[in-house]
C-alpha cells in the first residue's frame, strides 16, 4: 500500500496536479508519463496495458460504457505502468482484478492488482487537493457525493477515499441483494476495534428498508449499534449514526456508519 500511495503522489508531484480539474483529462495525465489510451475490443478484459521500454498503451474495452469505470480502468492501468512495467510486458485486467480490494502477501499477481487499485484511488483522489474538502466537515454520505462530484469518480470509489481521511470513527458499508458483502473502516474505527458484522443485514438498520422495497431516508439517522457492529464490549443500548444511499441498478446499499459519541467500548 505505502508503495502505491508514493507512486501516486509522485505523478501528482511531478506533474503539477494542483486542482480536481487537473486530473479531468487522465489520457492526457498517462501521455505525459509516456502512455497512449485507446479504445478497442478486450475478449474478456476491461482494460490491457502493453509496454515496450519507457513507454507504453492501454487499451480500454469498448465495451466499458461507464464514464467512472472507464477513469478507474485508465487510473489502475497507469498505477500497473508506474509500479510494475519492470516486471511483465503485458497485463490484462477483468473486472474482478479491478474490483478486488483485498489480497494476500503469498500472491504476487493479486498483490499487483491491489496495488493498481490503491494507485488509482489516490491518483483519482489526491489527498493534498482533497484534505481540505473534508476536513472539520460532519461525516455523512453527501460528504462522499462532493467528492465524487468534484472528482469524477463513482460514489463508491468517493466513499472509500473519503474513510482513508476521515479524523472520526466512521465505516463504509457495501451491502447486495440483503447480505452486507464488506466495510471499509477509518483509521480511528480500525484501531479502535470495532467490526461490522458480514452476512445478512439486520432488520433494523436503514439500509435493510431498502431491501424490504421501502423508501430510505437520504440522512443520517440513529440505529441499535448492535443492528451494524459486533458485539465487542460496548453497551448494547447505545446508539450510532447510519447514512445509507440506495443503488438500485446493482441492487445494492452504500452505508456510512458514524460512532459520534461513546458507546462504552
Amino acid at each position: 500500500m505505502a508503495l502505491a500511495r508514493a507512486s501516486a503522489a509522485n505523478v501528482i508531484e511531478e506533474l503539477g496536479i494542483g486542482s480536481a480539474d487537473d486530473l479531468r483529462r487522465l489520457e492526457d495525465l498517462a501521455w505525459a508519463r509516456g502512455v497512449l489510451v485507446r479504445e478497442g475490443p478486450i475478449g474478456g478484459a476491461e482494460a490491457r496495458l502493453t509496454v515496450r521500454g519507457r513507454h507504453g498503451v492501454i487499451t480500454v474495452s469498448s465495451r466499458v460504457e461507464n464514464r467512472h469505470r472507464r477513469r478507474y480502468a485508465i487510473a489502475h492501468e497507469i498505477g500497473h505502468f508506474e509500479m510494475h512495467r519492470g516486471e511483465s510486458q503485458l497485463t490484462v485486467c477483468v473486472e474482478a482484478d479491478i474490483d478486488r480490494r483485498f489480497g494476500t502477501k503469498y500472491e504476487s499477481a493479486m498483490r499487483r492488482e491491489v496495488d493498481a487499485n490503491e494507485f488509482a484511488s489516490h491518483l483519482l483522489i489526491p489527498e493534498k487537493i482533497a484534505l481540505p474538502l473534508v476536513t472539520g466537515v460532519k461525516p455523512s454520505m453527501k460528504v462522499a457525493k462532493s467528492l465524487g462530484d468534484d472528482f469524477d469518480v463513482s460514489l463508491t470509489a468517493a466513499a472509500l477515499a473519503y474513510m482513508r481521511m476521515c479524523n472520526d470513527i466512521c465505516a463504509i458499508v457495501y451491502s447486495k441483494d440483503g447480505l452486507v458483502k464488506w466495510f471499509a473502516p477509518s483509521k480511528d474505527f480500525r484501531e479502535l476495534g470495532f467490526f461490522v458484522e458480514l452476512g445478512p443485514i439486520d432488520g433494523y438498520t436503514i439500509a435493510a428498508d431498502f431491501f424490504r422495497g421501502r423508501t430510505v431516508t437520504d440522512a443520517l439517522m440513529s440505529v441499535d449499534t448492535v443492528s451494524w457492529l459486533a458485539p465487542r464490549g460496548f453497551d448494547r443500548e447505545s446508539m450510532i449514526k447510519e447514512h445509507s444511499v440506495p443503488m438500485p441498478s446493482y441492487n445494492a446499499v452504500l452505508s456510512l456508519l458514524w460512532v459520534d459519541k461513546d458507546i462504552g467500548f
